[in-house]
C-alpha cells in the first residue's frame, strides 16, 4: 500500500502523513494551510474558485476575503512564496487562485501511525507536530506577522478592497482603561516618550524568546484626511488610533512619536514619503498608508499595507462615526496581516474615544496645552473616567509636572478600576516608575517596577514587560547594584527585540551606556552611546538624541577630550527647535556649557547658565547648573566666587544625592580656598574617592604626601583619564611648591600627551618647563597653553621670560 507525495522544488507535501517537508525537515503547518495546499496542488490542472476554497478550508463559503487571504498569505510563507512573485500560488484576478509550481507525484510506502490525540476545543490543529528544534533552526521570515486565531467571519465581496461593511457587534459597557505607557528611563532627559506608547493595547500572553527570530514591526504613517468639520486631529489622531488596533490585534506596530520623528514632522501637510527609504530607516516590514473622506454624513476609510517584497494588503470601511470606519478598516486589514481583530473589553465610549485621540494628536503635535485644554473641557462624566484622568497624567508628564502626574496616577492605582484589570494596574506601575525616576526617588522607582514585572510575568505581553524590565535596569543602576541592573537591561533587550521595535532596543542600548557610566566606566560607554546614538538619527528620535547627548559630552570630558564633547554639543544644540521637553532642553543647554567650559569659551558658557531654561532641570541633574557655575568661576580665576558658589550649593546638598559631583564640587572649593587662605571644612573630607583623597591631601599641606600618593593610585587604578590628569596636576603642584622639579617631571610625564588637549596639564608643562628654565620648551609649552586657553587666563607668572638657554661649550 502506497501513499501519494506531492514534490514541488525543495519541498514535499505528503497527504497521508498531512505534513510538509522542506527538504527532509517536517514543517510545522496549520490544518487549514494544509487543507489549502492540498486541494490547490490536487487541482492545479485549473483555478479554484474562491467559495470552493473557502469550503474546503473553513466547511463553509460565507468566509470574508480578509479570512481567505490571510491563509493564502500563511501557506505561501509556508512554501517560501509571495504575493509578489507568485511562484507557486497565482491569484486569478476577480476568482480565486492557481497551483503553477512544477509538481511531481511520488508514491511512498504507507506507514502505520498511532492516532493523534484530539486538539483542545478552540485550538485549531496542527497537521504535524515537530520535534524540539535544535537551536541552529532558522526561525520563520520576519516579513509576515505571527498567525493568530480565526477572526469573527464577515460575507464576502468581489473585491477585497470593497469588503461591506460587517454586521456591527454590540458595543459592550467598556470597563476598565486600557491605555499604555512605555517606559523610556535615559539617565537625564529621554523619558518623555514614555506616554506614547499603546493606548488601549491587549495584553498577549509571554512566550519563550530563546530561539526566537525579531519580529520586525509594522509602521502606520499620518492619515490623508479629507471631510467636513474639525478634522484636523485625525491626521496623526487615526495614525495612532490604528497603531493602537494593530498592537491590540496581537502584532508589533511601532510607537507613533517614533513614525513622527522619522517623518521630522508633526504638524503640517507633506508629501507622500519614500515608502522604501522610511521601511529601511524604521528597519520595519509593513508600512500602512491610510486616507479617511467623509461626504454626505458617512466616512470611509481605506488602508493599504505594503511589505518589503511589494505585497499589498488593504482594509476599507464606511460609517457615519469616523472612528468607527477606522476601527472596522483596522480590523479587516490586522485580519489580512495574521492579526487578531477580535472585540476587546475596556476601550473608552465612542465619545470618549474621540476626545483621547484629539488630545493624543495634539500631544504627538507637540502642543500639550492644547491637548490639556481638550481634556479638561470634557463633560463632567468623561472627565472622571480613568481613561480621561490617566491621559492627564502623561500630558503633565510631557509637560515637566512629574509631581502632579504622580499623584494623578497614585489616585488611579487606589481606585477600582486598577485592581480589577491587572494589566491596566501594571501599566500604571510603569508610568509612576518612570515619573519616580525623574523624581529621583529611585528606590520608590524599583518598587514599583517590581509589582509590575510581577504581574507581567504572569500574564502580559513581551512589550510591557521589556519596557518594565528597561526600567527597573535604570533604577538599580542609580543604586549602584550594577550586576542585577544588567541582567534587567539584557532581559529587556530581549523581549524588545523580538516584538521589533528597533528604536526601544536603542533605548535599552543608551541605557546600558548609563549603567557604564555610573560603573565609571567612560569607554565602555562611549561605544554604547555611539551606537544608540546612530540607531536615534536614523530613525529621527530627537528626544532620545537630546536625552543621551548629556551624558556622551560627560564621557568625552572624562576621556579628555574636549574637541568631541563640543562636537556632541553642536549636533544636540541643533536639535533644541524641535524639543518642547523642558528637562530635555535644559539638559541641552547643560550640556553645551559644558563642553564650551572645557573649550575655555567662558562667555557662551556664562550665557547659556543665566538662562531661566537652564535651571529647570530633574532631580535626576540635581546641581549640576551649580557646579558648571563654579567650574565657570574657577576657570575665569575668580576663586572668592568659587567658594561663594561652592558653599551655597553645599547648604541643602545631602551627602546621598549625587556623591561624585559634590565631591568634586568640595575639592574645587577646597582648593580656592587654599588660596584664600580659608579653611577647609572637615564634614567635607568623608569618602574614598579620587577628589575625597585629594582633599584630605590638601588639607594636611606639607604632611599630604601620602593622600597625593594614594589618589594617583586610586585614579590609576581606576584609569579615568579626567581623574588621573586631576591627581597627577595636584600633585605634581604640591611637588613644585616644595622644590621637588624632578619628581614634578616624572608625574608630568605621566600625562605628556594629555597636555596636547587638556589646558590644566598644558599649564603644569610650561610651569614645569619655567622652573627647570628650559626657555625653548618653555616657548613651546606656552604656545600650545595659548591655543587650548580661550578665554581662561593663564597666570602671570608663568608668561614671565626666560633667558635664553646657554650656548653650548666648545
Amino acid at each position: 500500500m502506497t501513499n501519494v507525495r506531492y514534490r514541488f522544488g525543495r519541498h514535499a507535501l505528503d497527504l497521508a502523513k498531512r505534513e510538509l517537508l522542506h527538504g527532509a525537515v517536517p514543517v510545522g503547518l496549520p490544518a487549514r494551510v494544509f487543507e489549502c495546499l492540498a486541494h490547490l496542488i490536487e487541482h492545479r490542472e485549473r483555478a479554484v474558485d474562491r467559495d470552493e476554497l473557502a469550503r474546503v478550508v473553513f466547511s463553509r463559503s460565507d468566509v470574508s476575503d480578509a479570512q481567505l487571504a490571510q491563509i493564502i498569505l500563511r501557506s505561501r510563507r509556508a512554501i517560501g512564496d509571495d504575493g509578489q512573485e507568485q511562484r507557486m500560488i497565482r491569484t486569478v484576478p476577480r476568482f480565486g487562485f492557481r497551483w503553477v509550481a512544477p509538481t511531481t507525484v511520488e508514491q511512498v510506502p504507507a506507514v502505520q501511525e498511532a492516532p493523534s490525540p484530539s486538539a483542545p476545543d478552540g485550538v485549531e490543529p496542527v497537521s504535524h507536530v515537530m520535534p524540539p528544534a535544535p537551536l541552529a533552526m532558522p526561525a520563520p521570515s520576519p516579513s509576515l506577522p505571527r498567525s493568530p486565531a480565526p477572526p469573527q467571519d464577515r460575507p464576502r465581496s468581489e473585491e477585497p478592497d470593497a469588503t461591506p461593511l460587517a454586521p456591527r457587534a454590540p458595543r459592550r459597557e467598556r470597563r476598565g482603561p486600557m491605555a499604555t505607557l512605555f517606559v523610556l528611563a535615559l539617565a537625564l532627559a529621554a523619558l518623555a516618550a514614555a506616554f506614547a506608547w499603546q493606548q488601549h493595547a491587549r495584553p498577549a500572553p509571554a512566550a519563550p524568546v530563546a530561539d526566537a527570530e525579531p519580529r520586525r514591526a509594522i509602521m502606520v504613517l499620518p492619515t490623508r484626511v479629507e471631510g467636513p468639520g474639525d478634522v484636523a486631529w485625525a491626521r496623526l489622531g487615526l495614525m495612532d488610533y490604528l497603531a493602537d488596533r494593530i498592537r491590540r490585534g496581537g502584532l508589533p506596530a511601532l510607537p507613533s512619536d517614533t513614525t513622527l520623528n522619522l517623518l521630522r514632522d508633526a504638524g503640517s501637510a507633506r508629501p507622500a514619503p519614500d515608502i522604501r527609504a522610511m521601511r529601511d530607516a524604521a528597519r520595519v516590514d509593513w508600512i500602512v498608508e491610510s486616507r479617511a473622506s467623509g461626504e454626505n454624513g458617512r466616512w470611509t476609510v481605506r488602508l493599504r499595507a505594503t511589505d518589503r517584497h511589494g505585497l499589498v494588503q488593504r482594509g476599507q470601511a464606511r460609517d457615519k462615526d469616523l472612528l468607527e470606519a477606522a476601527r472596522l478598516a483596522g480590523d479587516r486589514l490586522l485580519a489580512a496581516l495574521g492579526g487578531d481583530a477580535a472585540e476587546v473589553e475596556g476601550e473608552p465610549p465612542p465619545g470618549l474615544d474621540e476626545r483621547l485621540q484629539r488630545a493624543q494628536s495634539a500631544m504627538l503635535a507637540n502642543e500639550l496645552d492644547t491637548a490639556r485644554r481638550i481634556l479638561n473641557e470634557a463633560p463632567e462624566l468623561q472627565r472622571a473616567q480613568p481613561q480621561l484622568r490617566y491621559r492627564l497624567a502623561q500630558v503633565d508628564f510631557r509637560a515637566g509636572e512629574y509631581r502632579r502626574g504622580l499623584a494623578t496616577l497614585d489616585a488611579l492605582l487606589a481606585g477600582e478600576p486598577a485592581h480589577g484589570d491587572p494589566t491596566f494596574r501594571a501599566r500604571l506601575l510603569n508610568s509612576r516608575g518612570a515619573m519616580l525616576i525623574r523624581l529621583d526617588r529611585y528606590p520608590e522607582a524599583e518598587r514599583s517596577y517590581d509589582a509590575s514585572i510581577a504581574m507581567l510575568e504572569r500574564n502580559g505581553s513581551p512589550v510591557e514587560l521589556g519596557h518594565a524590565l528597561n526600567g527597573r535596569g535604570v533604577t538599580r543602576s542609580s543604586q549602584g547594584r550594577f550586576d542585577a541592573a544588567l541582567s534587567d537591561l539584557g532581559r529587556a533587550r530581549v523581549q524588545l527585540l523580538r516584538n521589533g521595535d528597533a528604536l526601544a532596543v536603542a533605548r535599552v542600548d543608551a541605557n546600558l551606556g548609563n549603567l557604564a557610566m555610573d560603573r565609571q566606566r567612560p569607554a565602555q560607554a562611549v561605544g554604547y552611546f555611539e551606537k544608540a546614538a546612530r540607531d536615534f538619527e536614523s530613525m529621527g528620535a530627537v528626544n532620545e538624541l537630546a536625552g543621551i547627548s548629556g551624558m556622551l559630552i560627560s564621557a568625552r570630558l572624562q576621556l579628555l577630550d574636549p574637541e568631541a564633547a563640543l562636537a556632541e554639543s553642536d549636533r544636540a544644540w541643533t536639535l533644541l527647535p524641535r524639543i518642547r521637553d523642558p528637562a530635555q532642553r535644559a539638559n541641552i543647554l547643560l550640556g553645551r556649557a559644558e563642553a564650551l567650559l572645557a573649550v575655555g569659551r567662558l562667555g557662551e558658557a556664562g550665557k547659556l547658565l543665566a538662562m531661566p531654561e537652564a535651571a529647570r532641570v530633574v532631580p535626576g541633574d540635581y546641581k549640576r547648573r551649580d557646579y558648571l557655575r563654579m567650574e565657570l568661576a574657577r576657570q575665569a580665576g575668580d576663586p572668592r566666587a568659587v567658594v561663594s558658589i561652592a558653599d551655597a550649593a553645599l547648604t541643602d546638598w545631602p551627602p546621598a544625592r549625587r556623591p561624585q559631583l559634590r565631591a568634586w564640587l568640595q575639592l574645587r572649593r577646597g582648593q580656592a580656598a587654599q588660596g584664600l587662605d580659608l579653611p577647609v571644612s572637615g564634614d567635607m573630607l568623608a569618602g574614598d574617592t579620587v577628589p575625597q583623597r585629594l582633599l584630605r591631601a590638601l588639607r594636611d599641606g606639607p604632611a599630604g604626601e601620602p593622600g597625593y600618593r594614594d589618589a594617583l593610585a586610586l585614579a590609576e587604578q581606576r584609569a579615568i583619564p579626567a581623574e588621573v590628569a586631576a591627581a597627577v596636576e595636584a600633585y605634581a603642584r604640591w611637588r613644585l611648591a616644595r622644590g621637588q622639579t624632578a619628581e614634578a617631571g616624572g608625574l608630568a610625564g605621566r600625562v605628556a600627551p594629555w597636555a596636547d588637549q587638556d589646558f590644566g596639564l598644558a599649564l603644569l608643562q610650561v610651569a614645569l618647563y619655567a622652573r627647570l628654565g628650559q626657555r625653548e620648551q618653555w616657548e613651546a609649552a606656552l604656545v600650545r597653553a595659548r591655543a587650548l586657553a580661550g578665554e581662561r587666563p593663564i597666570p602671570a607668572e608663568l608668561l614671565a621670560p626666560l633667558p635664553p638657554d646657554p650656548l653650548p661649550r666648545p
